[in-house]
């Protein structure tokens, strides 16, 4: 059965049905009728079924010629597509692809996982768009974004999660030696607190009513960068979410420590798409990226 479907076949069954007739068919592809009538059996033979009606006028498509007819044109189709898919791999054509992402994801995570898809793909732009967690989603359901990385909870409506990683959230503090900082330590100093844009923000709340202290922040921020910043700067202590494998320091002068009694949560970071949508190639090519760098840090 596998024989039948190769192009030239295909090209056989075309022209029979455009025209009605196998000797007319032949005139107009230069084959003799005799060929195309053996190569029609055949097929016939290995399906099962008849694939035209043989009329003293000419032939007609069965119902399972039309099927046939249907499939095949379907496979050209497709094979049209992965032609044109295949000249995108070899950098003949420029994509483009746009990745929302949470900040507690840009340090350490982010640029490891996009450095190897930029080395490999020098040709596809690549827009990345810095959010909050719950924007994310919203922006991926709308088509702002390709696909995105949420720290938000499950259930995700409107989004698939491809993979996820688990993120410790740690004590950001100026570097003193210390290996871990206690509840009292930590809040024994100014907290720079992320807004509610950050899901920091849900942790830090928890970490202030275990430790039965009123959360007073001296300052409030979107930017966590803008918050580590002061941290260096001896302004107060703050918090900072890492992926364990891929964390490679909290930064000259900083230090990210457990907090000790504390068993605060951690955050699972989901890599999401939207339902039921096709992808350019593009997106494709970086969400299997991203989804081999995650699969890679689990191990």
């Amino acid at each position: 059965m596998q024989r039948v479907f190769f192009t030239r076949f295909f090209s056989y069954m075309e022209e029979i049905a455009r025209l009605g007739s196998i000797r007319r068919a032949a005139e107009v592809l230069n084959v003799s009728a005799s060929a195309i009538d053996k190569q029609l059996l055949r097929a016939e033979e290995e399906l099962g079924v008849p694939l035209f009606e043989r009329h003293p006028r000419g032939v007609r498509l069965t119902s399972a010629g039309e099927l046939l007819m249907y499939r095949m044109r379907g496979w050209q189709k497709d094979m049209r597509a992965a032609a044109s898919e295949i000249e995108e791999l070899k950098g003949l054509r420029r994509g483009e692809v746009c990745i929302a992402v949470p900040q507690e994801a840009v340090t350490s995570f982010l640029p490891q996982a996009l450095s190897g898809f930029l080395r490999e793909n020098p040709r596809i732009v690549t827009s990345v768009r810095v959010a909050g967690s719950d924007r994310v989603r919203q922006m991926v359901i709308a088509g702002e974004a390709d696909f995105g990385l949420t720290f938000s909870p499950r259930p995700l409506p409107g989004v698939s999660v491809l993979r996820e990683l688990p993120f410790r959230v740690l004590a950001l503090m100026p570097e003193d030696g210390r290996k871990s900082v206690s509840l009292d330590r930590f809040f024994s100093r100014p907290v720079l607190v992320p807004d509610a844009t950050s899901h920091l923000r849900d942790v830090l709340d928890i970490a202030a009513a275990r430790a039965g202290v009123e959360l007073a922040p001296v300052m409030t921020s979107n930017s966590l960068e803008l918050l580590r910043q002061l941290v260096r700067e001896g302004c107060g202590h703050g918090l900072i979410a890492v992926c364990p494998d891929a964390f490679e320091g909290a930064g000259a002068g900083l230090a990210a420590l457990p907090l000790r009694g504390a068993a605060l949560p951690d955050l699972t970071l989901g890599l999401i798409s939207p339902r039921d949508s096709s992808s350019a190639l593009a997106s494709v090519l970086a969400k299997r990226h991203f989804e081999l760098f995650i699969e890679a840090l689990k191990g």
